[in-house]
């Protein structure tokens, strides 16, 4: 208290004058007598004289001395914690608007900051609450003008100063007075967005200032007026925008102000406030309206790409720009199968000769069945050329022997001692494509490489080359043939020498006529018989003992067995009993020769006849060789320097009415084609502006029970539940909600030296990932929040069931996408960031 208010010091002049004169003993007496109270009082903290004179004061929390404190709190914030660090007085004359403001997401803000100095984030669960039919989907309307927006004004013959809609220096203005552009006679004082000229334009002069950056955004809200179609309408916003090379300001119209239909390259005008809030400047442009594509009706021929294209007529303020943009080749982009011949593989190529240029077919189908033709060949791949030193008569010839471990020499059998490769999966082409192209297919011819083996040289060889016979076709199947009839090969046409084929009848119907034979290996001398479950072979005229070894493999009849044991000339027993009587068979022997023979030459066969007991009438004839035989061609479905499409170069804009499109002046001169033009005034495709009803929408949730409800509120807060939970209840609770708390984690963990590990913290809620996706989905994350606090960013490496990854982009709360897929499935797992 200031002690000028002491009661002991204001006795002298509170007596009256007869008194302090008279009795001045009396006055002392008072005097002591106060200060002794002020004394006396002080010392025991108890000074009613003077708290009594502040009682005037006591109502007014400010001056209120402080052991009234706790009756203001009990009285006005009874839910207030008492360790609330918030000036009280403060709180005190505070406390009513959080009263009026109850329930509010504000009054949580204003809450937390006045109690705890934290920032509160109070969402609610039906926001994310999946709802049929709540979408909201927006069509915008705009309207494009030029983007060379300009101010103008009317001279009076007096007026110098004309104010400009935005600071713009005299570089960054052109000046026009009655369309001829003026470069002296005025300065402009940026700072004030003025332009003054030193004489004042003329009376009814016309005045245009031109902006190189004119700021769109002063259009914002204004009125646009259609110089001769009189519409008007609101804009709520513009943007600028690029058609092509030419550029155009997009105004964003509310369609509730649109009063009707404005016209191409029609005058508009926007007035806009200047600084002074009274004076209107009047803003000038044209609505544009550029081509928009050119749509092609005949195609003609002979054009090339980048033929111009004259577009003319529609009233344009700057004519639009074309050229052909892509032409049709005429290049083959198909092929047929003709002739499917014998012995080719999948990915093989069919390159064509008699063309200037390259067309390159592939073949992409096979019949690999084996049965037309051997879906299998073998060669022997030893190379001669590794052999040159070695005499007829070394011990050892020093061949990687199939049969023979080691010692090949003159006494052994070059089918023993030589190496072989086989190509399966082999047969006639049935499917086949356009690899190249680059020219037309007229007059080619194509000649497809047959399978091809590797050698040991590492070399492959094409079995065309064997000239080996692949196919037989039967033009004729004859009656009462068997199966097991002998196919015989007849002499060879002049300057031809086959040698080794050799085929036999596989299959015949109820009539005995053929329906399917088989290329086998080359024969043997002499003829054998075999009995049913029996493994010897009876030789009429053979020489078992000379030709075959043990081991050799052997078809009789169509069955193949291996030899086990040679008794003589004319008896041997194989490994497996046969199944059927055979008499009088020829017997193959694999490896004698190539299957199907070789040195045959395609389309110079020799005939074929059916050694029979009891057939007639087939006709059977040889039609390709292996690797060869086929016949194929190309088609083109199109026309060449036929146009496809017309590139705009460059849009125009402020045509009135469709151009014109020649386009005789190129190729044959019979294209045709028709121009469209962008109107003015344009509705835009639709768009979702939420996700309410959208199924597919990660964040949207199925209505549940408890969270997923209208009456639930989330507050997510740096500030443990159980501090807050009956302040929020008792002061700010809407009846009939629920409240959930969240605490996020705002601060790095600090894990120790003792843990072998990086990781520093974690997100709340749990995520779920799948094998090969980059996209991290969270059930009550909140990987937003956790980016505005800095605790989650793009660079971020995050842990998600134990696999490392570095954050990419977060979508929203509940979506992230990472640098590399990851390699498991895993759900309710726990995202951990790494230091």
């Amino acid at each position: 208290m200031a002690t000028d208010l002491r009661t002991s010091l204001l006795v002298n002049r509170q007596v009256p004058e007869f008194v302090r004169e008279e009795y001045p003993l009396f006055i002392q007496f008072l005097e002591a007598y106060y200060e002794f109270l002020e004394t006396e009082q002080n010392s025991q903290n108890n000074d009613l004289i003077a708290k009594g004179k502040d009682l005037r004061y006591v109502s007014d929390v400010d001056a209120s001395i402080s052991e009234f404190e706790q009756y203001f709190l009990n009285t006005f914030a009874s839910l207030i914690p008492q360790d609330a660090v918030v000036d009280k007085a403060f709180l005190v004359k505070n406390v009513l608007p959080l009263y009026l403001s109850r329930g509010s997401q504000k009054s949580f803000e204003f809450l937390f900051r006045l109690l705890y100095g934290e920032e509160v984030q109070v969402t609610f669960p039906k926001d994310n609450i999946l709802r049929a039919s709540d979408g909201k989907y927006l069509i915008e309307n705009v309207l494009r003008i030029a983007d060379n927006i300009y101010t103008f004004y009317t001279g009076d013959g007096e007026e110098t100063v004309f104010l400009l809609a935005q600071q713009a220096g005299p570089d960054e203005i052109s000046v026009f007075i009655d369309d001829v552009e003026t470069t002296s006679g005025f300065y402009v004082r940026k700072e004030d967005k003025k332009l003054i000229f030193t004489s004042a334009p003329a009376d009814g002069a016309d005045i245009k200032v031109y902006y190189d950056n004119f700021d769109e955004t002063l259009l914002n809200n204004r009125r646009v007026t259609g110089s001769s179609s009189g519409v008007t309408a609101l804009i709520e916003r513009s943007v600028p925008r690029l058609i092509g090379v030419q550029t155009s300001t997009e105004l964003y119209i509310n369609t509730n102000t649109l009063s009707g239909a404005f016209l191409n390259a029609e005058d508009v005008t926007i007035d806009i406030v200047a600084d002074d809030g009274v004076t209107l400047i009047h803003v000038g442009s044209f609505t544009v309206a550029p081509l928009s594509i050119i749509n092609v009706v005949d195609g003609g021929s002979g054009y090339n790409v980048g033929d111009p294209v004259l577009i003319s007529g529609g009233l344009p303020v700057i004519p639009g720009e074309a050229i052909v943009g892509t032409v049709e080749s005429g290049f083959p982009d198909s092929a047929n199968v003709i002739l499917g011949g014998a012995g080719f593989q999948l990915g093989g190529i069919i390159p064509a000769s008699n063309v200037d240029g390259t067309i390159v077919l592939s073949i992409l189908g096979v019949d690999s069945s084996g049965a037309n033709s051997p879906n299998s060949y073998t060669i022997f791949t030893d190379v001669i050329s590794d052999y040159l030193t070695v005499n007829i008569s070394d011990a050892d010839f020093g061949f990687p022997a199939n049969v023979i471990p080691a010692g090949e020499n003159v006494e052994t059998r070059l089918a023993d001692a030589l190496s072989r490769g086989t190509v399966t999966d082999i047969g006639p082409i049935t499917n086949v494509g356009v690899l190249i192209a680059t020219v037309s297919s007229n007059g080619a011819i194509f000649d497809a490489e047959g399978a091809k083996i590797e050698t040991l040289a590492n070399t492959f060889v094409d079995i065309k080359t064997f000239g080996s016979v692949g196919r037989i076709q039967i033009n004729d199947g004859g009656l009462n043939y068997e199966i097991g009839d002998e196919i015989v090969f007849g002499a060879n046409p002049a300057g031809t020498y086959g040698v080794g084929a050799a085929a036999v009848v596989t299959n015949v119907n109820s009539s005995g006529t053929i329906t399917s034979t088989e290329i086998q290996p080359s024969r043997i001398t002499g003829t054998a018989n075999t009995e049913s479950s029996n493994v010897t072979i009876v030789g009429n005229g053979t020489s078992f003992d000379t030709e075959l070894v043990i081991g050799d493999r052997i078809v009789v009849n169509s069955e193949v067995r291996f030899v086990n044991a040679i008794a003589s000339a004319t008896s041997l027993n194989v490994n497996v009993a046969f199944t059927r009587t055979s008499t009088e068979r020829p017997v193959g022997l694999y490896f004698k020769n190539l299957l199907g023979g070789q040195n045959y030459v395609q389309g110079n066969f020799p005939t074929l006849t059916v050694s029979t007991s009891s057939g007639s009438g087939a006709n059977l004839e040889i039609i390709a060789l292996m690797g060869d035989g086929e016949s194929v061609n190309s088609n083109t479905s199109t026309v060449a320097g036929r146009i496809s499409s017309i590139s705009i170069t460059n849009p125009g804009r402020g045509y009135e009415f469709l151009p014109a499109i020649d386009l005789s002046q190129s190729g044959d001169g019979n294209a045709t084609a028709e121009a469209q033009i962008e109107r003015s005034y344009v509705s835009l495709p639709g768009r979702w502006t939420t996700s309410d009803s959208i199924l597919s929408s990660l964040e949207r949730r199925i209505q549940g029970l408890d969270y997923y409800i209208d009456f639930t509120y989330l507050t997510s807060v740096a500030t443990e539940f159980a501090k807050y939970k009956e302040v929020v209840k008792g002061l700010l609770h809407p009846a009939g909600y629920k409240n959930y708390a969240e605490y996020p984690i705002t601060k790095t963990l600090d894990v120790g030296s003792t843990i072998n590990s990086s990781k520093s913290a974690t997100v709340s809620g749990r995520v779920e990932i799948v094998n090969g996706s980059i996209t991290v989905t969270g059930t009550d994350t909140r990987f937003n929040t956790a980016n505005t606090l800095g605790i989650l960013t793009i660079g971020t490496q995050i842990v998600v069931n134990n696999e490392i990854r570095t954050v990419n982009a977060i979508a929203n709360d509940t979506s992230l996408t990472v640098s590399s897929a990851f390699t498991t499935n895993a759900s309710s797992q726990t995202v951990i960031l790494l230091a």
